[in-house]
C-alpha cells in the first residue's frame, strides 16, 4: 500500500504532523483528508500540547494541486482544513523549510506561529497564473503583516527569504539547524510560557500605507511584470475586503473573487503556458536525462554578440568553456563583452565579485579551432553565412568522435544543409540562441530529416543544464519564431507603413497590448542590417513577392542600421536609446508605396493590432500544418519566451482558440477580399479553414496528437 500523505505521531508532548507526497507536497485530496485526521488525533490526546505541521523532503509545500482547479474541490476543502487549524484549542505551529508557496503559505498562516529555516524561502506565485491566493491568502496575509505589505507580496509573485519574512512578521522564528529540533525547542517555550492558540483571523489588519497613493505606488513598482493584466486588480479588490469587512465575509469576498480570476481568459491563458512550458520537452522517442550523462565541456566558435553570450551562458551553469576565434581581435572582444556581462551581474547585486570571478574562470580563449576537440558540444556561433558555418562544421567533425554533438546557432539557415558536408551529419543540430543569450530562457532546437534522436536528446539534455527552454523545431527557413515574424508578423507590420501607417504608430499599437517593443524598435536595437543579410540567404533558396521588407532593405542600404548608427526606422540622440520619428523615414516610405500604387490612408490602431495577428496567426497554422512545430503550444511558448508576445494573452495559437478559429477565418478572408492587390498574403492556411469548418480549435489538434 502507498504510505499515508500525511503521517502523523506524538513525541515529547508535540502532535507532530509530517506532509509527506513527493515531489513538492501540493495540497492535493489525500494531504487535506491526512491533514483532518491528524489534527483530529492530535485534540483528542490529552499528552498533546502543541502541534507541529511539517513538510518532508526539500519543498515545505508547493501549493494547490493546479489539476483540481478546473473542477470543484474534493472535501474536505483547504478552506475547511485551515479552519480547523485555525479554531484548534491546542497551539499550532508551521514548521517551514525549502519553499512554501500559494497555499503552502496559506497553510502557514492558518497556523497559530510559524518557525522557518534560514534558507527557507515564502512567496504567492498565483498572479503569475492569473490567479489571486483563494484559501485565505488575501484575508490572513494582511492581519500578518499588513495591507500595504501584503499587496506588494502578492502582486510581485516572488517569493521572500526567510530574513525579509522574520523582518515582515511572516514568520515567528528563524531556526538554525535541524529544523524538527529547533521546532520542539519553540515549542517548548511555547508550553513554557502558558501560550495559547493566536488565530490569524482574530488579528486587526494594518492598513497604513494601503490607501490610494500607497496602492498605486505598489502596482506602478511592478508595472513592467504586469503590463496588460488585470488580476493585481483583483488583488487589491480582495485586500481591501479584509480592511473593511471582518473576516468570515471577507473570506466570502476572497472566495468569489478567486472563483471569478479561475474563468478570466488571463488566467487560462496563463495556466496554459505553464503546461506548455512543461510539455515542450517532450519528443517521441527521446530522452532528455541530464543525470546519465551531463554536459561538462563546450566549445564556442566565433566570439561575437552571441557567442560570448552562449560562453556567459554555459559557464553559468558550471560548465568547462572553450571560446575560439580566427582573429586575435574577435577573441579581446569577446572577452571584453563577457566580462562586461559579469561586471553587469555583480553591479545589480545578482553575483557576488567571488562568484562572477569563478564563472569567468571556466572560460579559456583559443585561436585554434583543434581545441574544440575533447568537448562534448561544439557550437558554432559565426555570422549567417551558409558556406563559412559548413566549412567550420566539417572541419570539426573531421576530428571530433561521433558521440560529440555538432551545433550550429542559426537563426534561420538549413540544418540539412549545414550538416551535408560533415562526417556522421547525424548528429548535427540547430541550436538557436536568442539574445543576449545568457539572459533569454528560450531556445530553438532544430532537427534535420537524418537528426539522430540522441542526438537530439542531448540537445533538450544541454538545455535543461542552460535551465532554458528548449522546443524541438523542423529544418526549415526561420524554423518556428523566425519563419513566423519574417513572414507574417513584421511583413504584415511594413506592410501597414506603406499604407501610411507610422513606424510609431504601429510600434505603439502592439506595445499596447502588451508587446515589450513594438518591431520597429525591435529591428533598430537588433540591426536593420541583420535581417537585410538573413533575406540575402532566404533568396539564395526561395523567394518571396514584392514587397518584402523593402522599407527595412532600404534603411540598410542608407545604412541606417539602428541605434548602432543612431538612425533606423527612428533617429537617436548620441547616449540615449529613445527613439525619436524622424520625417527622412516617413518620407522614403511615401515614395515605396507610390512606386508600387499602394493608397496611403489613416489607419486605426484597431486595424493594425488585428492584422499584424491575423498574419501571425495565419502562418503559424501553416508551420503547425508543415511539421515545423510538434504542437500549437510550442509556438505559443516560442512567441511568449523569444519574442514577447504577451503572456496574459497565451501566444498566438491560444490567442487564435480564445477568438474562435471561425472569426479567425473570416477576418483573414474579410482582408483577402479587401487588400486584392497583395491577396496572396491572405490566403488563409489549409489547417486554418480545416479547423474553422470543424469547429476545432488548435488546442483540440494538440490533444488529438495529429
Amino acid at each position: 500500500m502507498p504510505p499515508e500523505a500525511v503521517q502523523y505521531q506524538c513525541r515529547n508532548r508535540i502532535g507532530w504532523s509530517l506532509i509527506d507526497y513527493p515531489p513538492v507536497n501540493v495540497l492535493a485530496a489525500p494531504v487535506r483528508a491526512g491533514l483532518a485526521r491528524a489534527l483530529e488525533a492530535a485534540l483528542a490526546d490529552e499528552s498533546v500540547r502543541a502541534v507541529v505541521i511539517a513538510c518532508s523532503g526539500k519543498t515545505f509545500s508547493a501549493g494547490a494541486d493546479i489539476g483540481e482547479f478546473d473542477g470543484p474541490m474534493t472535501e474536505p476543502t483547504l478552506q475547511a482544513v485551515f479552519a480547523s487549524i485555525e479554531a484548534s484549542n491546542k497551539p499550532i505551529v508551521a514548521a517551514v523549510q525549502g519553499v512554501a508557496l500559494g497555499g503552502g503559505v496559506e497553510l502557514a498562516l492558518a497556523c497559530h506561529y510559524r518557525v522557518a529555516t534560514a534558507d527557507a524561502k515564502l512567496g504567492f506565485p498565483e498572479i503569475t497564473l492569473g490567479l489571486i491566493p483563494g484559501a485565505g491568502g488575501t484575508q490572513r496575509l494582511p492581519r500578518v503583516i499588513g495591507a500595504a505589505a501584503a499587496l506588494d507580496m502578492i502582486v510581485s509573485g516572488a517569493p521572500v527569504d526567510a530574513g525579509t519574512a522574520l523582518s515582515l512578521g511572516l514568520v515567528d522564528a528563524v531556526v538554525d539547524g535541524d529544523l524538527m529540533q529547533g521546532s520542539q525547542h519553540f515549542c517548548d517555550q511555547l508550553i513554557e510560557q502558558g501560550a495559547k492558540p493566536r488565530p490569524t483571523a482574530a488579528r486587526v489588519v494594518e492598513v497604513a500605507g494601503f490607501d490610494e497613493a500607497g496602492i498605486a505606488a505598489v502596482l506602478s513598482k511592478h508595472s513592467r511584470a504586469l503590463k496588460g493584466r488585470m488580476t493585481q486588480q483583483l488583488v487589491v479588490e480582495a485586500l481591501t475586503a479584509a480592511t473593511q469587512s471582518d473576516f468570515d465575509i471577507g473570506l466570502a469576498i476572497e472566495r468569489r473573487i478567486a472563483d471569478h480570476s479561475i474563468t478570466t481568459l488571463e488566467s487560462k491563458a496563463l495556466r496554459h503556458l505553464f503546461f506548455a512550458e512543461r510539455q515542450v520537452s517532450k519528443v517521441p522517442g527521446v530522452v532528455a536525462d541530464s543525470s546519465k550523462a551531463p554536459i561538462t565541456q563546450v566549445a564556442i566558435i566565433g566570439a561575437g554578440t552571441m557567442g560570448s553570450g552562449i560562453a556567459t551562458a554555459c559557464a553559468d551553469a558550471g560548465m568547462a568553456v572553450t571560446l575560439i576565434d580566427s582573429h586575435p581581435e574577435g577573441i579581446e572582444r569577446g572577452l571584453a563583452l563577457i566580462g562586461s556581462n559579469y561586471e553587469s551581474s555583480v553591479a545589480r547585486g545578482r553575483l557576488s565579485h567571488e562568484e562572477a570571478a569563478r564563472r569567468r574562470g571556466r572560460i579559456v580563449d583559443s585561436l585554434d579551432l583543434g581545441a574544440a576537440a575533447g568537448s562534448d558540444v561544439v557550437i558554432e556561433a559565426v555570422f549567417e553565412d551558409l558556406a563559412l558555418k559548413q566549412a567550420i562544421l566539417s572541419k570539426v567533425a573531421a576530428f571530433t568522435p561521433a558521440s560529440t554533438l555538432l551545433a550550429s546557432n542559426t537563426s534561420t539557415l538549413s540544418i540539412a544543409e549545414l550538416s551535408r558536408p560533415c562526417r556522421d551529419p547525424q548528429r548535427v543540430v540547430g541550436l538557436h540562441f536568442f539574445s543576449p543569450a545568457h539572459v533569454m530562457k528560450l531556445l530553438e532546437i532544430v532537427r534535420a530529416p537524418n537528426t539522430d534522436l540522441a542526438a537530439l536528446g542531448r540537445a533538450l539534455t544541454l538545455a535543461k543544464q542552460l535551465k532554458k527552454i528548449g522546443v524541438v523545431a523542423g529544418d526549415a527557413f526561420g524554423f518556428i519564431g523566425n519563419k513566423m515574424m519574417l513572414d507574417g508578423y513584421w511583413r504584415e507590420a511594413e506592410l501597414l507603413m506603406l499604407e501610411a501607417a507610422t513606424p510609431e504608430q504601429v510600434d505603439s499599437a502592439m506595445e499596447s497590448i502588451g508587446f515589450a517593443m513594438g518591431p520597429a524598435r525591435v529591428s533598430d536595437l537588433g540591426g536593420t542590417d541583420v535581417g537585410t543579410k538573413t533575406r540575402i540567404e532566404l533568396f539564395k533558396r526561395e523567394s518571396r513577392p514584392d514587397p518584402y521588407f523593402v522599407i527595412a532593405d532600404a534603411l540598410t542600404a542608407m545604412n541606417r542600421l539602428g541605434q548602432k548608427t543612431r538612425k533606423g526606422f527612428y533617429r537617436y540622440q548620441p547616449g540615449a536609446r529613445q527613439a525619436l520619428p524622424d520625417d527622412e523615414v516617413i518620407e522614403l516610405i511615401r515614395k515605396l508605396a507610390a512606386a508600387r500604387g499602394i493608397a496611403q490612408r489613416s489607419i486605426e490602431t484597431t486595424e493594425i493590432v488585428e492584422r499584424c495577428l491575423l498574419q501571425l496567426i495565419n502562418v503559424g497554422a501553416e508551420v503547425l500544418e508543415a511539421g515545423v512545430a510538434m504542437r500549437a503550444a510550442d509556438i505559443d511558448v516560442v512567441w511568449v519566451h523569444g519574442y514577447g508576445f504577451p503572456r496574459h494573452l497565451g501566444g498566438p495559437m491560444f490567442y487564435a482558440d480564445s477568438l474562435g478559429l471561425k472569426h479567425v477565418l473570416g477576418r483573414v478572408e474579410h482582408y483577402a477580399a479587401r487588400i486584392k492587390n497583395r491577396k496572396d498574403y491572405w490566403r488563409p492556411a489549409p489547417l486554418l479553414e480545416k479547423l474553422a469548418r470543424q469547429g476545432k480549435s488548435f488546442a483540440d489538434r494538440d490533444s488529438e496528437g495529429s
